[in-house]
């Protein structure tokens, strides 16, 4: 049974979805050469992306390329395959090549600085996605990025509600990004203090290094290993939690061990759906690449100061999956996505 304050979140997440989309539509109608300035030059805008091939960052940069073609400008997504070398190489490559505006999500909060302040030395706009610097000296033009702390939190609650309402009295373990980024950190965050409110002893967090789903299988296993008791598994990534979920099923425990994630694929929301997965914290991957293209060519093309946005996440859960899972496909990995059969 979806609450008051549930269908309020949900409700909200759809109303920016919607708003998003008619603004959208607004400036794709709009007045002269799209894409460009009055003298008919067209915008090259960039984003440099943590590692493309990750699945949840992909939606990211594809929303992005997808927006900004929609708007007439040259739009490039390239990745930095989670190597600081890389991105910064990246930055002094859209640099040299003329780039008018750019857009990042570093590999950390630390490797974060570098980069914008190269580009701040070049004068290039930078706007952040999800990964914001640390150094308050790094000057970005805004932020777009999902409620972290509030929807792990708000996942967190629930998976301690169902614990309390299971009657179960183990523990908890969490696989998350890295603690160097400021959404990992954010994250962590959010479910320990659900888990510190309801009394349940978080034993052991393990940090991502590759970001892969088979390292999410191996460290769940290890989890489950090392702790007999263990009564959720918290994945604040989309890839570890279809990890962790394999682990728990190949272990028989799914009666005993409720698994929760954060991003929310079509294969990990079809998961909630055959109740192999308890719960997903949505974060509108897509939309969010959608919105920073946005805002550049509104910026560029107009002058409209950048704003930074925080969007909900609302839950999927086992109980609603039915009829929620489906209305966060496209906001979440675009256009064409299907649930996997």
């Amino acid at each position: 049974m979806v609450t008051g304050a549930r269908r309020k979140v949900v409700v909200v997440f759809v109303a920016l979805a919607l708003v998003l989309s008619g603004a959208i539509a607004f400036a794709s109608g709009a007045k002269e050469s799209k894409g460009g300035s009055s003298t008919g030059k067209v915008f090259k805008v960039g984003y440099i992306n943590a590692e493309l091939e990750n699945p949840a960052w992909n939606a990211v940069g594809t929303g992005f390329t997808d927006r900004a073609k929609e708007l007439g400008m040259d739009g490039k997504a390239v990745s930095s395959s989670s190597s600081a070398s890389k991105q910064f190489k990246n930055a002094q490559d859209m640099i040299a090549a003329g780039y008018d505006a750019v857009a990042l999500s570093a590999t950390d909060s630390s490797s974060a600085n570098a980069v914008v302040k190269e580009f701040n030395k070049a004068g290039i706009p930078v706007w952040i996605l999800h990964i914001k610097p640390d150094d308050p000296n790094a000057n970005i033009a805004a932020m777009v990025d999902a409620q972290n702390t509030k929807g792990n939190y708000d996942a967190g609650k629930y998976l301690s509600g169902r614990y309390a309402k299971d009657g179960k009295k183990g523990t908890a373990a969490e696989i998350t990004i890295s603690l160097a980024r400021s959404n990992g950190a954010a994250r962590h965050a959010g479910f320990k203090q659900a888990m510190d409110e309801a009394g349940i002893k978080l034993v052991q967090v393990k940090e991502a290094i590759n970001y892969t789903r088979d390292e999410a299988y191996k460290y769940a296993q290890d989890l489950i290993t090392a702790n007999p008791d263990l009564s959720i598994l918290w994945c604040n990534y989309d890839e570890a939690v279809l990890g962790a979920m394999k682990a728990v099923l190949d272990a028989g425990k799914k009666d005993q061990i409720l698994v929760g994630g954060f991003d929310g694929s079509p294969e990990s929301l079809k998961a909630v759906q055959d109740k192999k997965i308890d719960v997903m914290a949505v974060q509108p991957l897509y939309t969010h690449g959608k919105m920073v293209a946005e805002q550049m060519y509104q910026f560029l093309k107009n002058g409209v100061k950048p704003q930074t946005v925080s969007t909900d996440c609302p839950l999927v859960t086992a109980e609603n999956a039915a009829t929620e899972a489906p209305k966060y496909l496209e906001a979440c990995f675009g256009p064409t996505a299907k649930f996997p059969q």
